[in-house]
């Protein structure tokens, strides 16, 4: 599951389903179906890119290794799906009203990452912001379009802001465990313009930061928001529990973050 970032399209579906639910909107079977199949192509071409930078008998993580191992299979796949995702944005009725929206970000996904692949370590230190950026964009883009410019208000906008926040603390602590096996593989990061010290404060103070950013959409807000600002708050400190604690494998504490992402599953019970 982790080897094909199954978890990752898990959690984006939840992503998106904690969005509609904030507004309110009822989000079709198909569009999460499309979310789940952007996402996971996405996460499968750039593990495939990555797979083919690596030259010679270095030691690689498992993912890498399996992404090297069946390529032309796991290609085969992506081209398939991306062509079923086509199919479905372009003659499913509950996918219309996203065609244009989510034909341009996909375009604009699409040429941002391949220029960061070309241009490899000198804007290396973009890729976790820009991933959060895109990542959020994905999972909010049809609940936004769904629910209509008057249900947009302040209150939404500012969870935007923090799961965008939430994303990069994520991207920004699993830098910071691969930090050895980027360097000895070429691989970039915002390590090439942050130490390792300076990273890992970075990571407390948006840490903290979002927890009390937490406590405050929670005590603050109405209580409407209270379920949606709780879930965010959990994930936020289990990030940082994560980050803190001693003596975990790295592909554990992987597996766990991002297995976080799916609390807001609970939101079905509500």
């Amino acid at each position: 599951m982790n080897l094909l970032s199954l978890d990752v399209v898990l959690g984006a579906v939840a992503g998106m389903l904690f969005f509609s639910d904030l507004l309110n909107t009822s989000t079709p079977f198909e569009v999460y179906t499309l979310l789940g199949i952007a996402v996971w192509c996405i996460y499968s071409i750039d593990h495939l890119l990555d797979s083919r930078k690596i030259k010679g008998d270095k030691e690689v993580s498992a993912r890498h290794s399996f992404h090297q191992k069946y390529f032309k299979s796991i290609l085969l796949a992506v081209a398939l799906f991306v062509f079923l995702g086509v199919l479905l944005l372009v003659f499913s009725e509950s996918t219309k009203s996203l065609r244009m929206p989510g034909g341009t970000l996909a375009g604009v996904v699409v040429i941002w990452f391949f220029i960061l692949h070309k241009t490899s370590l000198q804007s290396s230190w973009l890729k976790e912001v820009s991933t959060a950026f895109v990542y959020v964009a994905g999972i909010s883009l049809a609940p936004i379009v769904l629910s209509g410019k008057e249900n947009l208000d302040h209150f939404f906008w500012v969870f935007v802001t923090v799961y965008f926040f939430l994303a990069l603390l994520n991207l920004l602590i699993l830098s910071y465990l691969d930090e050895g096996e980027d360097k000895e593989l070429g691989f970039g990061s915002v390590l090439t313009v942050l130490s390792r010290e300076n990273l890992k404060l970075l990571i407390i103070l948006i840490g903290f930061f979002l927890v009390v950013a937490g406590l405050g959409l929670l005590f603050f807000f109405p209580s409407y928001y209270s379920i949606y600002a709780s879930v965010f708050m959990l994930i936020a400190a289990f990030h940082l529990l994560e980050f803190f604690r001693k003596g975990q494998k790295k592909e554990t504490t992987r597996i766990k973050l991002e297995a976080s992402f799916l609390l807001p599953f609970i939101l079905l019970a509500f």
